[in-house]
This record gives C-alpha cells, sequence and structure tokens, in this order.
C-alpha cells in the first residue's frame, strides 16, 4: 500500500483518485480506443425539418470499395426507445433509425461501417433518399394552433401536459394586497463537453453478445434501452463507460449512434465499429436545453406572506419526448422545496416543434424556472417596498416540514444558506444604494435555490449497489454502478468506503461502471451519486467491516459487536484500545483457521414516493439541498455591457465528503450560470442551428470569470451518508436571477429574456427613460 496514509478521509480534500493518470495523459476516453480491424461509422442524417421518407437506396454505398456494411430501419426490429418509458409510456416516441418520416435536421435514417472516415463519409454520400418535403413549424406558439403541422399523433403537438394545483389561488389572489403577472423567456443552449459523443460497438458472433463503450452518464439506462430496440436480453449486452470528458445532462440516454454502432458490428461480421460526433453534430443532432416561455401571476400580503401563485409553462422540446416529462415537472415543482406556498396552480406544456431534440441538461429545467420565479419574487418584493433577502427569509421553508404537495424535508439550512450569503456580501450596506462612477453603475443581487438528490421519476426504484471486497493483501476494491463524469464521485465514493470500513483512503481501489461486473446503478444525474450511490457504499462497507470483526471476535472468543475498526487498527469500542492492525485482522481471515473471503455487499433505496403526475403529490427525493446565492455586476450605461464581479454561494451541503471537490463543483455551476445568462444562445434558423461550434457558440472564459466566495452550511443530514447531500446542480440554478437582478438594482431595468446581452440593456434603458 503506498506510503501515505490519509485516515478518516470523510471531510478531507483528499486528491482526486484519478488525477495521476488524467494529468500524465494515461487516462483512456473511448475515443482513444483501438481494435484491430476497427472499422469507422458514421450517421446519414436527414436534410429536412420535416419529410415523409418514401425510398432509401442503398445500393451503391454497399458496391463501395471499403465499405463493410450498411443499415436502415429495414435493418432493424422497428422498436421505439425513450427516456421516462416507466411513467409516460406515450412519450416513447423515437426509432434508433427512422422509416416512416423525418421530424428535424439530423434525423437518423441509415448508417455505414467502413475502413477509415473518407471512404465512410463518401458511402454516405451514395445513399440515395427520396422525401416528400412536408410543411414544418419552429416555435411553441404556432405548434400549438389547431391545423398546424402534425409532427406526432399528440394533440396541438402537446407532447407532455403535466398540472400543479393545491389550494385555492383564485381566492388567496383576490386577498392578496398586490397582485403581479410576469413574463420570462429562456433560450436553448448546448451542453459544450470537450468530449463528443463516442460510440464503440463490437458483435461477438461466438455468444452473440454485444459489448458497447459509449461516453455515458448512465451505462445501465444505455443497456436497457438496447436491450429493447434489439430485443435481446440484458444479460446478454454490456455496455462499459471508460473516462468521460463532461456530461451535463448530454450523455445520459441511449442515441441512434449507441444501436448503429453495434448493428454495423454485427453486419460486418464482428468487427468492431466506432462513431464519433464531429463538433457540429455535437451542436446540431444530439440534445439541448429547453427553451420556455414561463408566465406566472402571484399575490402578497403587504406584510411579505406569499399568498398564490399562478402561471404556466411552455416549453419546446424539438422533434421527441427525451427528458421532457422530467424537464417540466422539474420546472413547475422545485419551487415548492424553496417556499412555503398553500395556494397554487401551474400548468407545464412540452410541445414538439421540427426543431433539434431538447433533453436533460443539468439543472432539469430548474435554470429556467429558477430565472423566472427568482426574479418575480424580486418584484414582488419592490411591489410592497420590502427588502428581497427579508422576503426571501420570510417565506423560505423550515427543516422537519411537509410541504403542501408532500415532500417531506428534514434538514434545511436554507434561511441560514440566506442569511449567511447577505452577511458576507453586506447586502445591508450595498443594496438599494447609489454606486455609481462615470458611466458604470454597480449592483447587487440575490436568489435562492434548492434541488433534489435522485428522483423516482425514471422507474419504479431509485437504487444503487456497491460490492467491497478486500484482498488478502489488504487492498479494498470498491466496485460500483455509478458513472463519474469529471466530477470526482469515484473518489467521494471511496472516501466514504475507506471512512466506513475504517481503513486509509489510498487502500481503496475502484472499479466502476461496467454494467457486466459492476452492480446496478441508475446512473449520474439529479445530484444523487454521492447521496445514494454513497449510501450503498456505505453499506457494503459496514458489511465488510461485520465479517472482518466476526473473524477476530472468533479468534479472540469475544462478542464481534465490542469492536470496531478506525484508522487502521481493529480496537475496543469501550476504551478505543488496540487489538490488532487491519492487515493483521485480514491475514486472521485468510488464515488456515477461518479461510473467509471478504466480500461486503451494499444497496440503497431512499426512502421516497413517486409523484402523482395529475397533481404534482409525492416525495421525490430522500432528502434536499439548499443555497443562497448573491452576484455582484458592473452596468455601462453607455455601452449596455454587464460584467459580473463577484458571486457568493452559500449552500446547505450536509456535510462536505471532499471540501475540494464541492467547492469545484460550486464554481463550475456558477460559471455555467454566467455562460447561460450573458452569452450562450442555441440559435437556429428554420430549424437548423446556425451557430454549431465553438467559434460562433459564446461562452464565458477563464480570462473574465469573477471571483467566487462558497461557504459551506453543514446540517448533517439524517438520511446521507455521514451527514452529506448531493450539490452537483443546485448552484448553477439561482445564478441568472441572481445576476439579472443585480443589473436591476445598478439601472432600474429588469430584463426579462435572456440572454442579458448589451442591445436589451441599452433598449430597457431607453424605454425607462421614454416612459421618465
Amino acid at each position: 500500500m503506498n506510503k501515505n496514509k490519509t485516515l478518516s478521509p470523510v471531510g478531507k480534500s483528499v486528491p482526486r483518485i484519478d488525477a495521476r493518470e488524467k494529468v500524465s495523459g494515461e487516462a483512456k476516453y473511448v475515443f482513444d480506443m483501438t481494435f484491430p480491424g476497427m472499422l469507422v461509422g458514421k450517421m446519414l442524417r436527414s436534410p429536412h425539418a420535416h419529410a415523409k421518407i418514401l425510398k432509401i437506396d442503398t445500393s451503391k454505398a454497399l458496391k463501395l470499395k471499403g465499405v463493410k456494411a450498411v443499415i436502415t430501419a429495414e435493418d432493424t426490429l422497428k422498436i421505439k426507445f425513450g427516456s421516462n418509458e416507466f411513467f409516460f409510456p406515450y412519450t416513447v416516441d423515437q426509432y434508433p433509425l427512422e422509416f416512416e418520416k423525418v421530424r428535424y435536421i439530423g434525423d437518423e435514417i441509415a448508417a455505414v461501417a467502413a475502413v477509415d472516415e473518407e471512404t465512410a463519409k463518401e458511402a454516405l454520400s451514395l445513399i440515395e433518399v427520396e422525401y416528400e418535403i412536408l410543411s414544418a413549424v419552429f416555435n411553441t406558439v404556432d405548434a400549438m394552433k389547431p391545423g398546424a403541422p402534425q409532427i406526432h399523433s399528440s394533440m396541438n403537438n402537446i407532447g407532455v401536459m403535466l398540472p400543479v394545483s393545491f389550494g385555492n389561488p383564485d381566492k388567496a389572489l383576490k386577498e392578496s394586497d398586490y397582485v403581479r403577472e410576469d413574463i420570462f423567456y429562456l433560450q436553448s443552449a448546448a451542453h459544450c463537453a470537450l468530449e463528443p459523443h463516442v460510440s464503440l460497438g463490437q458483435y461477438e458472433v461466438s455468444t452473440n453478445k454485444i459489448t458497447l463503450w459509449t461516453s455515458t452518464q448512465a451505462p445501465f439506462k444505455v443497456r436497457e434501452a438496447m436491450a429493447k430496440v434489439l430485443k435481446m436480453a440484458t444479460a446478454d449486452i454490456r455496455v462499459i463507460k471508460l473516462n468521460v470528458g463532461g456530461g451535463f445532462g448530454g450523455k445520459l440516454e441511449m442515441l441512434p449512434m449507441d444501436f448503429a454502432a453495434c448493428l454495423l458490428s454485427k453486419k460486418s461480421g464482428g468487427l468492431p465499429v466506432k462513431i464519433t460526433c464531429s463538433r457540429e453534430e455535437e451542436f446540431s443532432f444530439t440534445r439541448r436545453k429547453h427553451p420556455m416561455v414561463y408566465k406566472l401571476k402571484s399575490g402578497v400580503k403587504k406584510d411579505g406572506t406569499i399568498m398564490a401563485i399562478t402561471g404556466e409553462v411552455i416549453a419546446d422540446g424539438g422533434a421527441y419526448c427525451s427528458y421532457g416529462p422530467t424537464v417540466i415537472a422539474a420546472a413547475i415543482m422545485r419551487i415548492f422545496m424553496v417556499y412555503k406556498i398553500e395556494n397554487i396552480r401551474l400548468m407545464g406544456f412540452r410541445v414538439y416543434t421540427n426543431n433539434s431534440i431538447s433533453g436533460a441538461i443539468r439543472g432539469f429545467g430548474g435554470v429556467q424556472s429558477g430565472f423566472a420565479i427568482e426574479s418575480h419574487m424580486d418584484m414582488l418584493a419592490r411591489g410592497i417596498g420590502m427588502d428581497s433577502m427579508e422576503f426571501r427569509l420570510k417565506n423560505a421553508t423550515d427543516p422537519n416540514t411537509v410541504t403542501v404537495n408532500k415532500l417531506i424535508i428534514s434538514s434545511n439550512g436554507l434561511k441560514d444558506c440566506i442569511k449567511k450569503v447577505g452577511e458576507a456580501c453586506g447586502w445591508k450596506e450595498k443594496n438599494g444604494k447609489d454606486k455609481t462612477d462615470g458611466d458604470i453603475v454597480c449592483g447587487i443581487g440575490m436568489g435562492i435555490a434548492a434541488d433534489v438528490m435522485g428522483s423516482k421519476m425514471y422507474k419504479s426504484h431509485e437504487s444503487a449497489g456497491s460490492i467491497i471486497k478486500v484482498e488478502e493483501d489488504g487492498s479494498v476494491y470498491l466496485f460500483t454502478g455509478a458513472a463519474d463524469t469529471g466530477q470526482g464521485s469515484d473518489t467521494a465514493l471511496a472516501q466514504i468506503a475507506a471512512q466506513e470500513l475504517g481503513v486509509a483512503y489510498e487502500r481503496i481501489r475502484v472499479k466502476a461502471a461496467d454494467t457486466e461486473t459492476t452492480p446496478f446503478d441508475t446512473g449520474s444525474f439529479a445530484s444523487r451519486v454521492t447521496f445514494i450511490s454513497g449510501n450503498a457504499t456505505k453499506n457494503a462497507a459496514t458489511d465488510a467491516k461485520k465479517q472482518i470483526l466476526e473473524i477476530v471476535a472468533l479468534e479472540l472468543k469475544c462478542d464481534s459487536n465490542d469492536f470496531d475498526i478506525h484508522d487502521e487498527c481493529v480496537v475496543k469500542k469501550a476504551d478505543n484500545s488496540k487489538i490488532m492492525d487491519f492487515d493483521k485482522a485480514i491475514q486472521l481471515c485468510y488464515s488456515f483457521d477461518y479461510g473467509r473471503l471478504i466480500i461486503g455487499r451494499g444497496n440503497y433505496n431512499p426512502k421516497t414516493t413517486p409523484i402523482d403526475f395529475r397533481t404534482g403529490q409525492g416525495n421525490v427525493s430522500g432528502s434536499y439541498s439548499f443555497e443562497a446565492q448573491v452576484a455582484e455586476v458592473e452596468v455601462n450605461k453607455k455601452t449596455g455591457e454587464v460584467r459580473v464581479t463577484k458571486m457568493y454561494d452559500v449552500h446547505d451541503i450536509g456535510y462536505p465528503v471532499n471540501p475540494a471537490s464541492v467547492h469545484g463543483q460550486i464554481e463550475g455551476s456558477i460559471v455555467m450560470g454566467i455562460g447561460y445568462t450573458l452569452y450562450e444562445d442555441l440559435k437556429f434558423d428554420q430549424g437548423r442551428v446556425v451557430n454549431p461550434s465553438f467559434s460562433k457558440y459564446r461562452l464565458p472564459r477563464s480570462i473574465g470569470i469573477p471571483k467566487i466566495e462558497s461557504i459551506f452550511i453543514e446540517t448533517n443530514d439524517p438520511q446521507g451518508p455521514f451527514g452529506a447531500k448531493g450539490m452537483g446542480e443546485s448552484s448553477l440554478l439561482p445564478t441568472a436571477a441572481a445576476i439579472a437582478n443585480a443589473v436591476y438594482d445598478a439601472v432600474g431595468v429588469q430584463i426579462k429574456d435572456l440572454p442579458i446581452t448589451p442591445e436589451k440593456v441599452l433598449k430597457a434603458l431607453k424605454e425607462k427613460e421614454d416612459r421618465g
């Protein structure tokens, strides 16, 4: 074992378990993989936004030298797949390869495998497709009109409609002292992971099995979808995740390229086939953030009490459903975690259009709703002349409560977060004060948020499993199905395993995310891994420790309950005196007298209830995380430019397993939020993405990132492993509103449509001037 021992590692900023291989360049990604005889795969995509497929002729492509296989829908079983099938079976709407009609520019209709990329590209050009062009629709307003082009069979192209209704909001609005209505407009955005989607499939002729190496956040989800569309047993499909260069929700589901790589391999006699998205394909044809229109009408009392909230959310879902139901549900239901509300009525609509597919992206609709709701809350507070921080403190949820829609909130540091962020930034001294220096005006704004740790919206369970294997030499192997996509979850799970087993962090070796060798795990999304997979890992370590202590007790003729393992030693619980070191205990387990193999097993399924999607009632998460955020900005009144000068983030983290990683996650979320607020905008023209490259798609750069101060509130969640909570997304949720509210504090204009560009600021200032 490594001579450097990190004992009791939970709560310490230990180095990433994969740090050395990444900085040395040894880390392997699917893109790096090669096999003898490996073929290059390419997807044929529709050039039309909406058209019937009349005929596909692949004969010329098949005759091209170097082409080993060509597939169309006729080579498939024509089985649809989807991502929310368990609760929303009617949203399963996409074929691996389309054959009746195409619904967006980029829809997959065929694939080829050839000896090199040039031959594969030429083969695509030789496939002849005859289309009948259909009328297309590119915005939700037109799509919902009677007589609009029908994309699927859904009435008025409404793919998903979710209601939330509690209390009597109409009566409560009438009883309010102040009522206001606002409409917010949220743009689409791309994930911008540095690693594009890559799929490498291989069919084994001798066993009739398939192996897929893919850049994914959820290998078990991909396996499930693959088994369905190929009509194979899940045991005959192996999905392996290697290192992943970022996912952010975009690598959370099976894509047609995963399917095509495997089927092309089968048609090529078992030769491996790799398909890699170009950057243009990544921007244009994978998944994107849902653009939304968010309408709110709310009423409050003079003392700041929120009386009622009503409204509707309309999201452009693009051509297929993907994770649409979950995104809409999150966009209209997160508010219950944050504010005490008794009277509410919201309706969410996810509408089909002939744009590219909207799917999961970090925040799952919470970024869009966070901007709308937190901007709206500031305006409500101003409407009654109340400080917006005090307004939030009055209405924020409390610990140990059950909300009107039956969320069970145990630990909750939201009010502490609000108070602490106010102290950190000097809120009372800065908010509402004139801070002008020539054309430059300073402003300060706040936003708050909450988030889940897992979400029972996909399957009948939200389980994760872990296995701890202790070898004869004392090395410890953790087998987990959880997918580390760069966020450091392998490290956090190793820390949890070491802490519970009582050994040094350096003993732990992690084997993760291989559907054939690791236990089931739903995937890396919804900030679930530390909380759910962490609990499974802790339980596995507890089981392994119990087995070790039973052997020690047998040897010493004592009760195993009298012992524990701490800091690499077996100790007496009564006085913490050392009995033997860990290595000696393991030698004893494997000795002639006992011969006990130490294999600990653990699983965890949080105590949640599925949501009743007819009402919005149900406890979707085992616990909830909370945070408050403040933005400080400078606005140039002459140019309209907005510059974020500092961000403050106070986060109810439960307990930080790895403080450095937690700070990193918070900072990464905030930078993503700044990008969405000020720069990012995936633009379309008649269904075609017009800025599909990093040279045309604006992103924040490291040189312009403001100073970020992140502070933890430790609430030691009773459900979390060692009190920890998940936190991968919540810091992203309030950023846009905090910045927009700061812009208002600076220059007195509330920007309600993102991104906040200089042109929009100047226009708003001109309109303000014209109003006098």
